[in-house]
């Protein structure tokens, strides 16, 4: 129990004495020097006016706060409409961004397995290039054995000649048939038509000192075979070879088309608002801006390329150089599939992957569309009817007097 808690059987009268206080009242009331009634009556009209100023005020607030409420709440309404319309935006805008990504990603894995390739090709580019050079030093060891060997057939002709004298007719007819089949191996071995046409000049001089007008219908067919030869334009390997290497060192000044998606709109300047001057109806304008800022938005009427990555630019120049290096191997092994191929393959990739206006691109697209048109392996001029000529009048003389040709 607490000290508080009356104790038990003890009983505490707190009614008051109304008498008591009937005669305090008077008492106060009396002192305050005044009557009861007038007092009374001026505490109640003071009330009532207290009243009423505090129920207007107290309507006014209403009032006013039910039209804020009411504005407040419509701007809310309006802002959450644009809010939504932004965040609506902001979805298409990461699913167009999505969709780029995909697309960049298999256009990354594209162009592995295009570096993969280009690797395959920069690797047999390599091995026939060394196979073509072994082949030219075979040549080289093979014409010069030739050359010497000619040499010594032309010394050991120059031999018989001093020993025999001119009268010995079969020698002369011997070297002539001899330097026929020379001109025919230069020129289907090597295509060389200069060694030809003088090993044909040669054997004609032959005949010529023989005196002998029997030999006149090969003569004439020599005289026809070197006209061919003169006719017969061959290709300028050496040239084209140096043109196609000019070429190559001006792939690196092509520029490479960009994937755009049209020219870009100018933006209007906005001018930077002060902090005193943002509110709520300004938030928008903030968030609008700084949207037009971070995307823009171009137009283009024409399918759209993935731009190539800098580090894939590398390889798109370097697989151009390679597709004109294999012209030049098509040239210097005279395969025109080749050779029309590679150049084909780079003039479509100067029209997809570069820009056509640029004057290094159009300069290559000339010049390749002028080799296109060249035939570096055209068909040689058939020289084999003169040794055929020869050997017909030789087995005709070899039947008439075969003891006369021997007794010479």
């Amino acid at each position: 129990m607490n000290e508080q808690d009356p104790k038990p059987g003890v009983v505490i009268d707190v009614t008051p004495d109304p008498v008591n206080d009937a005669a305090d009242d008077s008492e106060e009331s009396q002192q305050a020097g005044g009557d009861p009634v007038a007092s009374a009556g001026r505490g109640s009209m003071l009330a009532l006016v207290v009243s009423l100023i505090a129920l207007l005020g107290v309507g006014a607030a209403s009032v006013f706060g039910f039209r804020y409420w009411s504005d407040l709440a419509n701007e809310m309404a309006a802002m959450d409409a644009r809010v939504q319309a932004a965040r609506s935006q902001q979805e298409q805008l990461q699913q167009s961004l999505t969709q780029a990504t995909a697309a960049l990603r298999a256009q990354e894995n594209a162009l592995g397995d295009q570096r993969n390739v280009l690797t395959q090709q920069r690797s047999a580019v390599d091995q026939a290039r060394a196979a073509f050079e072994q082949q030219e030093q075979k040549l080289a060891d093979e014409n010069l054995r030739l050359q010497e060997r000619e040499a010594e057939l032309r010394a050991a002709v120059a031999d018989v000649h001093r020993r025999v004298g001119r009268s010995g007719t079969q020698w002369m007819i011997a070297e002539t048939e001899y330097l026929l089949r020379i001109a025919n191996h230069r020129l289907i071995l090597a295509r060389d038509t200069d060694t030809a046409r003088v090993a044909l000049e040669l054997a004609d001089q032959r005949l010529r000192d023989t005196q002998d007008p029997g030999w006149a219908g090969v003569r004439e067919q020599i005289a026809r075979d070197i006209a061919r030869l003169g006719s017969f334009q061959a290709p300028d390997s050496a040239g084209l070879a140096a043109q196609l290497a000019a070429l190559i060192d001006e792939i690196p000044q092509l520029k490479i088309a960009r994937a755009t998606i049209g020219p870009e709109r100018t933006l209007p300047e906005r001018a930077a608002a002060t902090p005193g001057e943002r509110s709520w109806d300004t938030l928008l304008d903030d968030l609008w801006a700084g949207l037009k800022d971070t995307v823009r938005i171009r137009e283009r009427d024409k399918p759209v390329q993935a731009m190539l990555a800098p580090e894939h630019q590398f390889f798109l120049y370097e697989n151009l150089k390679l597709h004109l290096e294999a012209a030049r191997l098509g040239l210097a092994r005279g395969d025109q599939a080749l050779f029309h191929d590679s150049l084909q393959v780079a003039m479509d990739w100067l029209g997809r992957y570069f820009e056509t206006g640029d004057h290094t691109t159009a300069t290559l697209r000339s010049a390749i569309e002028e080799m296109l048109s060249l035939d570096i392996h055209p068909a040689l001029p058939d020289i084999s009817q003169s040794l055929r000529a020869l050997k017909i009048r030789q087995d005709l003389m070899d039947d008439i007097a075969p003891a006369g040709l021997e007794s010479r």
